[in-house]
């Protein structure tokens, strides 16, 4: 089956493949924003790179170890991101 898609959406999925590294062509190029976005995916019969879970503790370590840089707290920023653009200039 063929679908035809509008020239801007397809400019977008291209962005999308672009972004993670791949082609439009690649399954993988948008597969893995689609799982981002809650999309369920077929799991793939390729094989997959396993998990470096050294690297991601090295790179949380490194994020944790910088300054704070916003004091306020997560519930402050959220409330003033999803305020009225009036009270937004606190």
């Amino acid at each position: 089956m063929t679908v035809t898609l509008p020239p801007e959406t397809e400019e977008l999925a291209r962005l999308v493949a672009a972004r993670s590294g791949k082609t439009l062509e690649e399954k993988e190029g948008v597969e893995m924003e689609a799982r981002i976005a809650g999309v369920a995916v077929a799991e793939s019969t390729a094989l997959r790179t396993p998990a470096r879970i050294d690297r991601a503790r090295e790179i949380a370590k490194r994020i944790a170890s910088r300054p704070l840089l916003d004091p306020r707290t997560p519930r402050d920023i959220l409330e003033q991101a999803w305020a009225a653009p009036d009270d937004r200039r606190r």
